[in-house]
């Protein structure tokens, strides 16, 4: 089986591990991905499965804070990693190379719930490696990079790593906000906007790699908003609402179906305009809000 098909050993226990978590109502893990590798068959799974009770499935269920927390940046990491294990010998993908993946990554969860369980992660990992024809002592594979600190559901670096000349001009930035210009919510979005770009902006200055630009952003827009709030809390964003069900969503495009087909085509020609002028409305607001307040930052550190 080639290995874009969706389907196989590997992509089932992606599936079971994908299901285990949305039964506990969490997000998707490599700990996760062991109970789905473990409930399927073939030298990964039967590694797993031991006499040891309880199993893994109980193990996580039953400490959902600690085991059963999930990221999305580290599964993809784990997943991206058993890709790239495969490809390196030029074998489809299977269960024991996603195994091989998830033990080598050694994420916390993973090795507690290993230990819980009563399972040697290194006996596990020579049974997967044996079951694809490889030797069993292998060296660790190559982790890919994870996602950059700050984005996704990676937490950006703490305040304390991040780099004391970057922080030192975002702290000016935020002693000095403009908030006498903040008259409405236009103008809260164009000074986030602002600040936002500029801490980006500091980073790329200064060399820093991934990790500390988007930890600084992260950071830096947070601190804005606090500011904003506390002197403007009339203008504070109102929260996020929902998005529309199917049956609503249903119910809406069948109530615009009428229209004859000749203005049903021209609907679909100008489908994109309203993207196209919002997109250019909020860039001459952010610049005109700049070009306002040149003054408040005229005395700003610069890298």
């Amino acid at each position: 089986m080639a290995d874009h098909e969706l389907g196989g050993p590997y992509w089932d226990a992606l599936h079971r591990g994908f299901r285990f978590a949305n039964e506990l109502g969490a997000t998707c893990g490599p700990a996760h991905f062991l109970v789905g590798i473990a409930e399927g068959v073939g030298p990964a799974a039967h590694a797993l499965n031991t006499a040891h009770d309880p199993g893994l499935r109980a193990v996580i269920a039953a400490d959902l804070d600690v085991l059963g927390r999930g990221a999305r940046y580290l599964n993809g990491q784990a997943q991206a990693a058993a890709r790239l294990f495969a490809d390196t010998f030029g074998v489809p993908l299977t269960a024991e190379h996603l195994l091989v993946a998830v033990l080598d990554q050694g994420t916390a969860e993973v090795l507690a719930a290993l230990q819980r369980a009563g399972i040697d992660p290194d006996a596990a990992r020579r049974a997967a490696l044996v079951g694809i024809g490889l030797p069993a002592d292998l060296p660790r594979i190559t982790l890919p990079a994870t996602t950059p600190a700050g984005t996704l559901d990676r937490p950006p670096l703490p305040v304390a790593a991040l780099d004391a000349r970057a922080l030192v001009m975002l702290r000016w930035r935020q002693e000095h906000l403009p908030l006498r210009r903040v008259r409405s919510r236009a103008t809260w979005q164009a000074l986030w906007s602002l600040e936002h770009t500029a801490a980006w902006r500091i980073g790329l200055k200064l060399g820093l790699d991934d990790d500390q630009r988007y930890s600084l952003v992260c950071h830096h827009a947070d601190q804005v908003e606090q500011l904003m709030a506390t002197a403007r809390p009339d203008l504070a964003p109102p929260p996020r609402q929902p998005s529309l069900t199917p049956q609503l969503m249903h119910g809406f495009v069948r109530a615009r179906a009428w229209p004859p087909r000749w203005i049903r085509r021209l609907l679909r020609f100008t489908v994109g305009w309203g993207t196209w002028f919002g997109n250019r409305r909020v860039g001459l607001r952010d610049r005109w809000f700049r070009l306002t307040t040149l003054r408040y930052y005229r005395a700003a550190p610069r890298p």
